[in-house]
């Protein structure tokens, strides 16, 4: 009965104390909603923080190792709370224990692995208890009210107690301590890898409730939150099974490829069945990742399998290995392989073809590699403009604006997805500047004489003492050509004279004529010849539009010693295109014949013969017997006149071997007329030409010099006489 009372008063101590618990939990309430009037709202999460989190007791947290009969490591992690007597705590109780990232990525991805990891634990949760202060019970144990789980929000395994230990605080700690073997989970498809910062495994340890929430260990609690280590810079698998590390996939992995194939790196334990499992992350994120489990490892270590859908430029592939037991369940899991992006070596244009004036460009980028292709072109930076790139390598663009030269064309070669249709890809750039027209200059260089109406008329030909005309016309015919810096040279011939000043004129594609002074006219020491020259020195005076003329003039007269000779008109014509890259000089010579532009005997007679002339008894008129050649005039005069010939006794007749004389033996007969030829030059002949043609003046009976005799004393039979006339060609009227 003794022992019976005590039981009972302890019991009501229990629940003395735990109600003054509440009551301090309720003044606490009160409190904080008074600041909360003042201050500032603190949200719902922190109030709940500061209203029901374990504030007083103290915890423990430990990671401890050993090491197993084939080597492997052993891992314990223990928490431990102790708590006092005037603790407050609303909902269940519970202790998180937040494992190392590096395992805890091996499992969050997976519930099924997670729920292997639990099921792999063994340890003890430790619970308040009466009279004894604190009962252990296996940590699987499913009869006692708490239950074990895992949070990969928080990559923490935690134990939730019953809500009828609250009361049983204040007694003795709380404990949750668990083991894991390093080669059991290895073979259960957990594989951990080293520590990450290559010296420990970091862990934290916390006292709760489950009406603070699981975020509580984030959060900085004072003495009921501990953080700790395991300290090893890796956890050993041991002898016992096999190591199974990452495969390694086949290099390169390029766009649109459908299949994939790598090779391990191990030799394989024939107790296991090998196989990979890929994992195919898409870029543009059109689907989850893609699993590829299954695929088969041949005895040579190789693997390979083809793809449902083509990879494409940015995926990226992981792969791992599955070594299965052939005898049980277990499987061991291989760390995954680093992520291998599918590349696209992508080729930049290579060559270009763009024509000033033209609309169009063309060009080559050859591909290796299978994928969609266009090109893209911006013209001086501006509108960027796309066609699609043939299988063949080659491009066009076309209505584009209309190129001037000048330009800066950029292009790339973009790669598409072949599901969204979006650039991926972009090759290297390739840059050209579009070269300027060359400028097409027509020249026409134009000799005209001056008639003897004075009119100018084209120049088949010239006479000396004529007056010429030179006309160099020079035009840029072709668009967008640009011609600037424009150089005229205009050579003077030799024996011209009398030369006019030059006259230099611009006529615009409209006909507007306007003079252009600086023609100066130098000596070409080396040709020994003057010429005329001019050029540009002012981009504003550049020819921009077709049809745009220059006409150089001037005039001279040529001179007597030229008969017979070509009268040249040679030019020189340079300049620069719209880039200031000169152009080609162009060269054109053309030329006339010059005749003989005077009045003029082209030919006479040399020798007028009478053989066998008698003895006359009277007044006699004799014919000539031979006469050497015909009588022949040209006027080669610009303004024809009538000319006349004129003939008069230079020498009398006279007797070869005497000194006989006979005077005035000669008639010039005219239409059968004769006159006298004396010493007095007298009309033979009259004409005005009509050209410069040959005037052949007959010799017949009725026209030409005769010997006409009367008796006379200086006439001796058998006697040879000569005379001399003189011929006189005479353009003054008589």
């Amino acid at each position: 009965m003794k022992h019976k009372w005590l039981f009972l008063f302890f019991l009501g101590l229990i629940l003395s104390v735990f109600q003054v618990g509440v009551n301090q939990a309720f003044a606490e309430d009160e409190t904080i909603s008074e600041q909360t009037e003042v201050e500032n709202e603190q949200p719902e999460v922190m109030r709940d923080v500061q209203e029901r989190l374990v504030t007083v007791g103290s915890g423990a947290l430990s990671g401890t190792y050993t090491t197993g009969g084939t080597g492997q490591s052993i891992i314990t992690m223990t928490y431990t709370y102790t708590p006092t007597l005037d603790l407050s705590l609303g909902g269940q109780p519970l202790i998180m224990l937040q494992l190392p990232a590096e395992i805890a990525n091996q499992i969050n991805g997976s519930t099924t692995k997670q729920q292997s990891f639990l099921a792999l634990l063994t340890g003890t949760v430790t619970v308040p208890a009466p009279i004894i202060g604190s009962t252990s019970y296996n940590i699987h144990d499913t009869t006692r009210g708490f239950t074990l789980a895992y949070s990969s929000t928080y990559n923490s395994v935690y134990v939730t107690f019953p809500t009828n230990l609250v009361g049983l605080l204040g007694l003795s700690r709380w404990a949750v301590s668990f083991s894991f073997d390093v080669a059991v989970l290895y073979q259960n498809g957990i594989t951990i890898p080293p520590a990450s910062n290559g010296v420990n495994y970091p862990i934290k340890g916390v006292f709760g409730s489950s009406t603070d929430g699981l975020n509580i260990i984030n959060l900085v609690l004072g003495n009921v939150s501990q953080s700790g280590v395991i300290a090893l810079p890796s956890m050993s698998i041991g002898t016992g099974v096999p190591n199974v590390t990452a495969p390694s996939l086949n290099s390169p992995l390029l766009n649109l490829q459908t299949s994939i194939g790598g090779k391990i790196q191990q030799v394989q334990n024939s107790a296991y069945t090998y196989t990979v499992q890929l994992t195919i992350t898409r870029s543009d994120g059109t689907s989850a990742p893609i699993v590829i489990n299954s695929i088969p490892v041949d005895a040579a270590g190789n693997f390979s399998t083809s793809l449902a859908s083509a990879l494409q430029y940015g995926d990226s592939v992981t792969a791992l290995i599955i070594a299965q037991s052939k005898t049980t369940s277990n499987y061991i899991q291989s760390p995954s392989s680093i992520a291998r992006s599918v590349s696209w070596p992508i080729q930049p244009v290579t060559a270009i073809q763009a024509t000033p004036g033209g609309t169009q460009l063309s060009g080559s980028a050859g591909q290796t590699n299978a994928g969609t292709y266009r090109v893209a072109l911006q013209i001086n930076g501006g509108t960027v403009y796309t066609t699609p790139l043939n299988a063949n390598g080659s491009f066009q663009f076309s209505n584009l604006p209309m190129f001037n030269g000048g330009e800066t064309v950029s292009l790339s070669v973009q790669g598409l997805s072949d599901r969204t249709g979006n650039v991926l890809v972009t090759s290297t750039g390739y840059s050209q500047t579009i070269p300027y027209l060359t400028p097409t200059i027509s020249v026409i260089q134009t000799i005209e004489r001056l008639n003897a109406q004075g009119n100018w008329e084209a120049a088949p030909s010239a006479v000396t003492g004529q007056t010429i005309r030179y006309t160099l016309t020079t035009t840029l015919t072709n668009q967008p050509a640009t011609w600037g810096q424009q150089m005229l040279k205009a050579y003077v011939p030799n024996g011209l004279s009398q030369l006019s000043p030059v006259t230099l004129t611009r006529i615009s594609n409209t006909g507007v004529q306007t003079p252009v002074l600086g023609a100066q006219l130098l000596t070409d020491s080396t040709l020994n010849m003057q010429y005329w020259y001019y050029q540009n020195p002012l981009a504003i005076n550049n020819f921009t539009q077709p049809n745009t003329s220059f006409k150089l003039q001037y005039t001279g007269v040529i001179a007597q010693n030229m008969t017979g000779q070509s009268l040249p008109f040679s030019s020189i014509i340079g300049g620069v295109d719209g880039g200031n890259t000169a152009i080609t000089p162009q060269n054109s010579a053309t030329s006339i014949p010059v005749g003989d532009g005077t009045l003029r005997f082209v030919q006479s007679p040399q020798q007028i013969s009478f053989k066998s002339i008698p003895v006359p008894t009277k007044t006699t008129t004799y014919s000539p017997s031979v006469v050497d050649t015909s009588m022949i005039v040209a006027d080669g005069r610009v303004a024809k006149s009538q000319w006349h010939l004129l003939v008069r006794e230079s020498q009398p007749m006279k007797s070869t071997t005497t000194n006989k004389t006979i005077n005035q033996a000669f008639v010039y007969r005219k239409n059968g007329q004769d006159a006298a030829i004396t010493t007095i030059a007298s009309e033979a002949y009259a004409y005005t030409s009509s050209d410069n043609n040959n005037v052949v003046i007959s010799w017949n009976q009725q026209n030409g010099v005769f010997l006409n005799l009367t008796p006379s004393v200086n006439i001796n039979v058998n006697e040879s006489y000569t005379a001399q006339l003189q011929w006189i060609l005479s353009d003054a009227p008589l």
